[in-house]
């Protein structure tokens, strides 16, 4: 039996349980900002309007798209640009470690919002699109 059938679904938890672990965090300090008990039986998504807030998926997910397109607009000889489409030789990796990259990650944050990773450079180019594009929240059932 192959090993990374094993590993990929218990990486794929252990992703959600941090990613959870880290929302439920956030939630419960702007509870506490509201002063909001369990008592008061109030949704998520009412803290977040009332605060004004967003998720913190959303936030990182933002952050990180801004930065790519940073780096993106950069001169195609600096290091930063050339680390975007750069692969190591024997992409293999390690038995045990993650498959999930950074530039997966990102190439998924670009899926949800219906980009080409061919078209990234000429969007990015445009700063006011690329920003736009960045603060979109993918996730219809969280809309605020």
């Amino acid at each position: 039996m192959r090993n990374d059938l094993i590993i990929a679904p218990i990486y794929h938890l252990v992703y959600f349980r941090i990613r959870q672990t880290l929302e439920v965090f956030h939630q419960c300090n702007l509870r506490k900002i509201l002063g909001v008990t369990w008592r008061d039986r109030m949704s998520n998504i009412e803290v977040l309007k009332r605060t004004g807030q967003r998720r913190l998926q959303d936030i990182v997910a933002e952050r990180r798209l801004r930065m790519a397109g940073h780096i993106i607009r950069m001169p195609p000889g600096r290091p930063d640009n050339r680390a975007m489409s750069w692969t190591p030789r024997g992409s293999a990796r390690k038995r045990g470690r993650p498959t999930k990259t950074w530039r997966s990650t990102f190439k998924e944050d670009l899926v949800d919002r219906g980009v080409d990773w061919n078209s990234v450079r000429a969007v990015a180019t445009d700063r006011h699109r690329w920003r736009t594009l960045a603060a979109h929240c993918p996730d219809k059932d969280w809309k605020i």
